[in-house]
Order: C-alpha cells, then structure tokens, then sequence
C-alpha cells in the first residue's frame, strides 16, 4: 500500500535478480511511476476480477503498439510459460503518459524487431559503401584527367599513344566505347601509366577517361586499387584476358574487404 521510488523498486528487483529470483511487480495505480522502468504491469479492477492493461505491446514491423488487456489469470499463464518476455525495445515504443522503457511482448515480437533493425542497418551499411565507392570513383576519375591533361604536354607521348591506336583489335574497341557514349574516343596520351596496369586508356576530346582496353596485373597479384575505384568499363581482346583479369578483381574486392574489417575493428 506505501509508494515506492523507481529508483528503490530497480535496486530490489536487481537484489533479487542476483540470488536468481526473478520479480515482477503488479500495481491498481492509475499512476505507477516505476511502471515499465522494472518488468510490471498495471491493473484494473472489472467487477470481480483482476485484468492487465499495460504495458503489453506488439511489433507492427514499424514500431510497437499496444496489446489488449486480458485478464490477470491469462497474463501470468503468459509470463511462466514464456509466451511474454520484458522486452526493452529498440524501435519507438508506444506510451500513454509516461514512456515505457520495458515491454511485456510475445518473444516472436522481440525477433521481429531485431529482423526489422538488421535489415535497416544493412541497408545503412550499403548506403555508406556505395557513397564511399562514388567518392572513390570520382577521385579516381580527376586523377585520371589530370595524368591526361599532364601527359598532352609531352609530344612524346602523343607518339605512344598513336602507336597505341594501331595495336590488334585497338579500333574496334575504340568504336565500341563510341557507341557506348555516344561520343569520339581515342587512346589518351597518359597511355603507359601504372594505374592501367599495362591497359591502355580510352578517352573523349576534353581528356575524360571513358575505359580501359586489356589491363593486366601482375601475375598472382590483386587488381590495382586505381582500376576497382574508377567503375569503368574494362574491355578486352579474348574472353580469356577477360577470365584472368576477373580472377585479379575478385582478389583485389577480397583484399579491400579486408582491410575495411580491419578499419572498422
């Protein structure tokens, strides 16, 4: 019958809690200060019987929202056999008057919003990459276009790169990536640069890299980070400089998901 501060009806709950008892608490009140600060439920009194009313709650797949009430008898049958489990929600809970940080929720409940909040995290974690992914592409671009703007002031390269354009299959690769973009394409003058990994570079008039023609890395080494940060296309003679130069990639994708693990650890 004597009130009693949540922060005193924590500390018995807990006392409790370390000789392995555990307690619930159960209050007439239609104030209840401790309500949903330890595992509780309100009550009313319906003629002669006892019926909960608070704080039961669902997951709705947004947020929580209230149970029915139900008779006191029916609750505890719930509670012992593990049918409700006090739950401190993660999502927005519902309150009426005075927020309620535990809830009395069907474990299946509990599942569902741990379901709800990894989805959404992975969603975080996909948007974040993919954000990082076009930061990288566009310095990887800018870098590419000022190695070409620095390489047109060298006429020997300008040399290089028309004998580039004579190479085997050079010409219609060129014409491919016109098509692609629907623009005139040439083999930039920064052809020779170690970020192509010995490919060489296709690019438009203003000196914009569009693609690279056969790159190949290092034998048993991963793809430069230069070639998976761009996110151009990679085009190739053979299907099996293709094959090979797939094989680098996966190496690479594995080695900067490592390293991301590493960071982020």
């Amino acid at each position: 019958m004597s009130p009693i501060t949540a922060a005193k009806i924590r500390a018995r709950t807990e006392r409790m809690g370390a000789y392995g008892v555990r307690a619930y608490w159960f209050s007439d009140r239609t104030r209840v200060p401790w309500l949903g600060g330890v595992p509780s439920v309100r009550l009313i009194r319906q003629g002669e019987s006892l019926v909960a009313v608070e704080p039961m709650a669902r997951f709705t797949g947004a947020c929580w929202a209230p149970e029915p009430s139900m008779p006191l008898a029916e609750f505890v049958g719930k509670v012992l056999t593990s049918r409700f489990v006090s739950h401190t929600p993660r999502t927005p809970p519902y309150h009426v008057g005075q927020p309620m940080p535990l809830l009395w929720v069907h474990p299946k409940c509990v599942l569902a919003e741990a379901k709800k909040l990894g989805e959404e995290e992975k969603k975080q974690r996909a948007a974040q990459e993919e954000q990082e992914r076009a930061e990288e592409r566009g310095y990887a671009r800018r870098a590419a276009a000022l190695a070409e703007c620095t390489a047109r002031s060298d006429p020997d390269r300008e040399a290089l790169a028309r004998h580039s354009a004579r190479l085997p299959g050079i010409q219609q690769v060129i014409a491919q990536t016109a098509d692609m973009f629907l623009t005139r394409v040439t083999v930039g003058w920064s052809v020779g640069d170690s970020r192509y990994s010995s490919g060489i570079p296709l690019v438009n008039d203003h000196g914009n890299l569009l693609a690279v023609f056969d790159p190949l890395p290092l034998a048993g080494g991963p793809c430069p980070d230069f070639l998976l940060n761009v996110g151009l296309p990679m085009l190739f003679p053979t299907e099996e400089r293709r094959e090979r130069f797939e094989e680098h990639r996966a190496t690479g994708e594995r080695l900067r998901s490592r390293r991301a693990l590493e960071r982020d650890a």
